[in-house]
């Protein structure tokens, strides 16, 4: 669409629920603004130099990791040649959407660097993709199943830091409650359900609220044998973000030992994608997955 169209919107398919996320709206705004440079034959440099920028500030807002001010906001759509003052005005509400303050950013004594990209997009995703292969996935976690999970992990932490983890997930289980939440496609190695983490009481009431949330519309969940996980090769947790808009590009989530890689390469994003595609072609159907929670429920 060219910026000099008057009568359309710059945004012409409705954010939604994205605009209740300050972090995606910095990258989405930031994609609209590359956009209209490049139409208007400018390179970042040459834009800084007009607006008197500080070096790779034009960059840095293009990529949603500087956050846009209004005054910036409109020198640059001027310079763009974006004359319409409803455009200008319809860009300046985004602009103010995004500089919010982020709900995680209350949780950063807790929250790692390498986590954050992960727990700031997906309330934003349309769709989750997540394989563990250890453990519950975190969104389908009950509390002392995490606190459980966290005691095990490396590392003594203090009483209030364990606290403080549990209440950042169930944070983020209470943004997919949400309208307009994303869809959780979940799928789990069968061994998982072989590990009575934290104890019986513990692990009997997982294995309920598992059943529990697979009677939910927007929950997917299935079981991925032995024999499936082996066979596919996943090996580690992956976690795969699908955005609605082609304004954010798809993203996957890589869990390591001690951190993690976040990703929204296209080459890096479609690798794993595939790869949960197969599992998800190879593990049992939801049905078959709930009559082996059932099971295992009875065991305990």
């Amino acid at each position: 669409m060219a910026a000099t169209d008057p009568h359309e919107s710059l945004f012409p398919r409705p954010l939604g629920a994205v605009e209740n996320n300050p972090t995606a709206l910095k990258l989405i705004l930031g994609g609209k603004l590359r956009e209209l440079r490049v139409a208007a034959g400018l390179d970042p440099a040459h834009v800084d130099g007009r607006l008197g920028f500080s070096r790779s500030k034009t960059s840095r807002i293009e990529l949603g990791r500087h956050g846009c001010k209004r005054d910036d906001a409109l020198a640059l759509l001027a310079l763009y040649g974006v004359g319409s003052e409803e455009r200008v005005e319809e860009f300046l509400r985004l602009v103010d959407q995004s500089r919010r303050s982020d709900w995680w950013r209350s949780f950063s004594d807790v929250l790692s660097d390498f986590f954050t990209p992960l727990v700031a997009l997906e309330s934003a995703a349309e769709r989750i993709r997540t394989y563990e292969p250890f453990y519950v996935p975190g969104l389908l976690q009950t509390p002392a199943y995490t606190r459980a999970v966290i005691k095990a992990g490396p590392g003594q932490l203090l009483q209030h830091d364990v606290m403080r983890r549990v209440e950042l997930r169930q944070e983020r289980q209470r943004h997919l409650d949400e309208p307009g939440a994303p869809h959780l496609w979940a799928m789990i190695d069968e061994s998982v359900l072989l590990r009575t983490v934290g104890g019986r009481d513990v692990m009997r009431a997982q294995l309920e609220h598992l059943i529990a949330m697979m009677e939910r519309p927007r929950v997917t969940l299935q079981i991925a044998p032995l024999d499936v996980s082996a066979a596919v090769g996943v090996g580690t947790g992956v976690t795969y973000l699908r955005f609605a808009l082609g304004d954010l590009k798809d993203a996957v989530y890589i869990e390591h030992l001690t951190d993690s890689t976040f990703s929204q390469k296209p080459q890096i994003v479609e690798e794993y994608r595939n790869m949960l595609d197969r599992m998800g072609a190879c593990a049992l159907t939801p049905a078959e997955s709930m009559t082996v929670l059932r099971k295992r429920l009875a065991e305990f």
